[in-house]
């Protein structure tokens, strides 16, 4: 196994690097873990039925302005640490070639006492972080597995002795947890054996099935207009699916129905009211409906008043029913 170190200065050059290679971030979609990929969509950019966005999102662009954050913090909580941050005219891609697997480490670092290692940075939103990296019993910090195998992949690929994952968690503060990932190599020998499978997918033209809920956005920009034609669609799954479609427009109606029904009573409420904001009931419940103002951006501003109930101390319901 040789390992590639290709270094590049542009983000054109790291595209154009990672067009023929599965890279670590995106591995987890080989084992359906991933928060952002799947199998279908890493078999439509690799086929050439859809490219990599070059735009940057505004979490890549806050991971790219954050990550330097996080590797000063780093060299504050470890000064026995040689950090190097893969940044730069310097940066460089990981690539074994035999499998087609790439990577690009955000931070090696040389310990005196561990080695070589690689860390994996994440720029985490708070209310995120607590959903789905702690755990709500033993309050233990877990990365997603995604992370988790990217990391494993980055530490593979550059020879690593051990690897970890940093989420700096941005709120009131600053914090960032250093959580260690154990090198498994039994589990490195399945990434490998996943991206393998991967290649001969694509060569053999077996494409993946779709997660029709992750993959909505893609095929829909894949089967952007109709052509005129015809297919044959005969089959018990077009009749299942059909009937369950019925079902969930029956749904629809239902919910499209209550809602004007609730507009009604709405305005009844506001006639009652007329110009005041609060009306206070006998039981002390309170019903307002302030003025609110919304913007104009593709249609012209408007106004309009949102109804809301206030259960009184004496009611006390269990629920309290929102208009």
């Amino acid at each position: 196994m040789v390992i590639e170190r290709i270094q590049f200065s542009s983000r054109d050059e790291w595209l154009d690097l990672r067009k023929n290679d599965i890279t670590a971030s995106v591995v987890g979609a080989l084992f359906g873990v991933h928060d952002y990929q799947t199998p279908f969509g890493l078999y439509a950019l690799k086929t050439g039925l859809t490219a990599e966005d070059p735009e940057e999102t505004d979490a890549m662009k806050r991971g790219r302005l954050l990550e330097p954050v996080a590797v000063q913090l780093l060299r504050e909580q470890h000064p026995e640490w040689k950090i190097t941050h893969n940044t730069g005219r310097g940066a460089a891609y990981l690539r074994d070639a035999s499998v087609n697997l790439g990577a690009t480490v955000d931070v090696f670092v040389e310990c005196p006492v561990r080695g070589l290692g690689v860390v994996q940075v994440k720029s985490v939103e708070a209310g995120t972080f607590r959903r789905k990296w702690v755990d709500a019993e033993t309050h233990e910090t877990t990365p997603p597995l995604w992370i988790v195998l990217q990391t494993l992949t980055e530490a593979h690929l550059a020879g690593a002795a051990w690897g970890a994952v940093a989420p700096l968690v941005v709120s009131y503060g600053i914090d960032m947890p250093l959580i260690d990932i154990p090198i498994h190599q039994e589990m490195i020998k399945r990434i490998r054996g996943q991206v393998r499978n991967f290649w001969t997918m694509v060569e053999e033209d077996q494409e993946p099935d779709a997660d029709f809920s992750k993959d909505a956005a893609l095929i829909q920009r894949l089967y952007t207009q109709d052509d005129g034609s015809s297919v044959d669609l005969s089959g018990n799954r077009i009749v299942q699916i059909l009937a369950e479609r019925e079902k969930l427009k029956e749904v629809e109606r239902a919910g499209a129905s209550a809602e004007k029904a609730r507009k009604t009573i709405d305005t009844e409420i506001i006639n009652m009211l007329g110009n005041a904001t609060t009306g206070r009931m006998s039981d002390g419940t309170e019903v307002t409906a302030k003025t609110t103002h919304r913007k104009g951006y593709e249609v012209k501003p408007s106004s309009y008043r949102s109804v809301k109930v206030k259960a009184g101390a004496v009611t006390a319901p269990a629920d309290i029913d929102e208009f």
